[in-house]
């Protein structure tokens, strides 16, 4: 369930809450399921849409008792390897693989489920090449006093060497920030008196103690970034500096650079232009390669590097500096 955790920023539930095929009478089966290179395959979850005026929950809405299955398809488009998947007994509607299996890089998969009622849904992916970690910089680092307008501290860098492309265009990006530090032994919701030792200024102001908990700023995302956005070097490598609004919490951060795959690409680019329209009438439908559903099958490769950003102005209770 890691990926589903760490990519529940892409906003799969505004998909199946605002997408139209949200509003049709007929309900879809909705995927939500990646492919990291490199690494184990992860679980997929299968949940039904439900209409614009009921409450959406995956609990309520989850699809049991289906087919389930990845296969990895060879060159001429057959079927090379199959991975069957199993129902948890934990969470209704998840599904994880029934023998471990690793993703290959470049290799191109197939996702068929098949419900008890209903079609059967089916989606490809071809996964990115691999991306490695060079080096990085700044690795601790103070964030910008907000009231000194000559603050200017280094900002953290990682520098990664992006595989070869098989795209029809430049590697996109997603950067991610995740924070390390222990929230279990903080209390969920503190005050402003205590949240403002742990947020950095943009966040707290957006902190609420009533309606907010701190875990729903661990994880914050960049959407879709250009790798002209980036440093290129002569040695082939790629500089990525972390904007300061990526950072949520002063402590440790994990910092992950994800090349996405044509799947990711095009959900999250529609994505960003509904949450940009604004009349009704201008809502473009979600850009998705889901056959006979809705949802998302991607896949992506990340390289990821660690800094410990200190507070512009440390206090004798200071933030733990420690995971």
């Amino acid at each position: 369930m890691r990926r589903l955790l760490l990519f529940a920023i892409f906003g799969l539930a505004a998909l199946v809450g605002c997408d139209t095929a949200a509003l049709e009478t007929e309900s879809q089966v909705v995927v939500e399921a990646y492919l990291e290179a490199g690494e184990p395959m992860d679980s997929v979850r299968l949940t039904r849409t439900a209409r614009a005026s009921a409450e959406y929950t995956p609990e309520r809405t989850a699809v049991q008792g289906a087919d389930v299955q990845v296969q990895r398809l060879n060159d001429s488009g057959g079927v090379a390897a199959t991975v069957p998947y199993t129902e948890t007994d934990s969470t209704d509607g998840l599904y994880i693989p029934e023998t471990p299996a690793t993703v290959k890089p470049q290799g191109t998969y197939r996702l068929r489920a098949a419900p008890p009622e209903g079609p059967v849904v089916t989606a490809e992916t071809t996964v990115p090449a691999p991306v490695e970690a060079v080096r990085t910089q700044n690795d601790t680092t103070t964030y910008p006093d907000p009231d000194d307008e000559n603050s200017d501290p280094p900002q953290f860098e990682l520098t990664v060497r992006p595989g070869p492309s098989a795209l029809e265009r430049q590697n996109v990006y997603v950067l991610t920030s995740r924070s390390l530090l222990d929230l279990q032994s903080i209390p969920a919701s503190p005050p402003d008196s205590v949240a403002g030792r742990l947020l950095t200024p943009f966040y707290l102001e957006q902190y609420d103690a009533d309606s907010d908990t701190l875990a729903s700023f661990r994880v914050n995302s960049s959407g879709l970034l250009n790798e002209a956005n980036f440093t290129s070097n002569d040695d082939g490598t790629v500089s990525i500096t972390l904007p300061w609004l990526a950072v949520a919490f002063y402590g440790p951060n994990q910092i992950r650079a994800s090349v996405v795959d044509d799947n990711l690409y095009d959900f999250l680019r529609t994505q960003s232009a509904q949450q940009m329209s604004l009349a009704p009438g201008e809502i473009p439908n979600i850009d998705e390669d889901i056959e006979n559903g809705t949802g998302i099958f991607g896949s992506f490769a990340e390289a990821s590097g660690k800094v410990l950003i200190r507070p512009p102005n440390p206090t004798g209770d200071d933030v733990p500096l420690r995971p």
